[in-house]
């Protein structure tokens, strides 16, 4: 499960109008950035929660593509959007210090618990796997909804 960073409130169907469902975006300066080299693990099927400027952790999203658009930064790089669905929510929003602190998450660039200055992508890995979340259908732990991987291929 993957951490992201859009604290500032970065409107995507503003900035992307063609592109429908773009839950992230990240530009190529930012990709670039050590701190953010995580992204390159996100493949279609992962599952992400996109911290807004509330800091709360409540929605999570299937990725289904990951796509370059021709949307350029100040710096002219071009941006990189992931598209998906939400497939689940907490039951009610948790401060992200908080969630991470109580299931005993540990990341370098999240000292503390706490964003640090250039962190846009987290990998969480299953730090979070028996979080439970509200989906359609009832509730579940977040484990369930990661995608399987056949091991035998």
């Amino acid at each position: 499960m993957f951490l992201l960073n859009n604290i500032h409130d970065r409107d995507y169907k503003k900035v992307y109008p063609n592109i429908s469902g773009v839950i992230f975006d990240l530009s190529d300066s930012q990709i670039a950035n050590a701190r953010n080299s995580e992204w390159h693990d996100i493949k279609p099927g992962a599952i992400v929660c996109v911290l807004r400027s509330s800091r709360k952790m409540s929605t999570f999203f299937r990725v289904s593509s990951i796509r370059k658009t021709e949307v350029t930064d100040d710096a002219g790089g071009y941006q990189h959007v992931l598209i998906g669905d939400i497939i689940g929510k907490l039951p009610k929003d948790i401060k992200m210090t908080d969630l991470l602190n109580t299931r005993k998450v540990n990341h370098p660039y999240l000292p503390d618990n706490k964003l640090s200055i250039g962190f846009n992508v987290a990998n969480l890995g299953d730090a979070l796997s028996e979080l439970k979340i509200k989906i359609k259908n009832g509730t579940c732990n977040l484990s369930e909804l990661e995608p399987k991987i056949d091991e035998n291929i």
